[in-house]
């Protein structure tokens, strides 16, 4: 034995051992990375499934939100049908004469108006009763310009909102109404405006009110929009479908509005079963959500005291990265339901 030896250690023992090759050092790394991981993956997996689970119900708070809305509307739909539908028994009754029947289109039309009144001021129908989008919303038309309809040559304009936006249009040569308004449509959306057709065929824009209410700077080529400068122009309001009612009935137009009301009741009917539609179908993605998150056994209170125990006694990296990952799957999943 070697005196120099620590506690006895031979000179065999002491040999240098053979260098580690490049692949074993890969494989060694492998290893621990993968024992690293399985020590943090079961916290990181109840994390995300706890996560999961909270935005099920934040989920189910905003469909909830949604449903109630809808019924809302469609019960407003049902009670305003009904009025108008005893409107239009008590138009059919027969007058005794000339002079009863302006009476009595005069003591109709008031009626009219005082259910027009009524349903403004519940803000769910719009003018033409049919159902809003969102509440404060307004509706015009833009009739003084024809973005839409086909015109020979191609041409770009220009269009200043009142909030300073403006819009870039390029209208191709022989456009379809559906092209122009395909072309339209995206842009105006970013400024939370909805552009479609009435039942005219006109461009009928809902929006907020400041939007709309005030003039549009429009600068063109000389096509639609007289080339030089901009030029405002102010847009038409919606007509009002009951004030068209009420002045037909005071002129004494008894037939005429017959058929008007008629047409009033039908699209009433028409909407009540889009939306009754709707709502139904929200209905069943709410059910099948609810039962998910049943299945899962715990209350949203628990869920919520849970959750916080899990974030303030793990990892902060693991946290972090299962935050993320389940806020963009919600998000995903909100846009995905509510959009339906």
């Amino acid at each position: 034995m070697n005196p120099l030896s620590p506690l006895g250690t031979s000179e065999t023992q002491r040999q240098p051992s053979p260098p580690i090759s490049r692949g074993q050092a890969q494989v060694a790394l492998s290893k621990a990375q993968g024992a690293a991981q399985s020590q943090g993956a079961a916290p990181s997996q109840a994390i995300g499934l706890k996560v999961q689970r909270h935005g099920q119900w934040a989920l189910m708070s905003e469909a909830q939100g949604k449903l109630s809305r809808l019924q809302a509307t469609e019960q407003s739909l049902v009670q305003n049908y009904r009025q108008l539908l005893a409107l239009a028994r008590q138009l059919e009754q027969p007058a005794a004469g000339q002079g009863s029947a302006q009476a009595k289109g005069q003591q109709l039309a008031a009626q009219v108006r005082s259910l027009r009144d009524d349903i403004a001021r519940e803000g769910r129908l719009d003018s033409t009763l049919a159902p809003r989008a969102r509440a404060g919303d307004t509706t015009a038309l833009l009739t003084r310009v024809d973005l839409l309809g086909p015109r020979p040559q191609a041409e770009n304009i220009q269009i200043q909102l009142p909030n300073g936006a403006s819009l870039s249009l390029r209208l191709a040569a022989q456009a379809s109404q559906g092209r122009a308004l395909a072309e339209l449509a995206p842009q105006l959306a970013r400024q939370g405006i909805t552009a479609s057709l009435d039942s005219q065929g006109r461009l009928q824009l809902t929006g907020r009110p400041a939007l709309l209410q005030n003039p549009w700077s429009f600068q063109g080529q000389g096509v639609r929009v007289p080339a030089g400068n901009p030029v405002p122009i102010r847009l038409d309001p919606q007509p009002d479908s009951l004030e068209q009612l009420a002045q037909g009935l005071d002129a004494g137009g008894l037939d005429a509005e017959r058929s008007r009301l008629r047409a009033l009741l039908a699209a009433l009917e028409q909407h009540r079963r889009a939306l009754q539609a709707e709502r139904q179908q929200l209905m069943g993605r709410l059910a099948a959500l609810r039962a998910e998150v049943q299945a899962f056994g715990q209350s949203p209170e628990e869920l919520g005291q849970s959750l916080k125990a899990s974030l303030r006694d793990s990892d902060f990296s693991l946290q972090l990265g299962a935050l993320l990952t389940q806020a963009n799957v919600s998000r995903q999943t909100v846009v995905s339901l509510l959009s339906r």
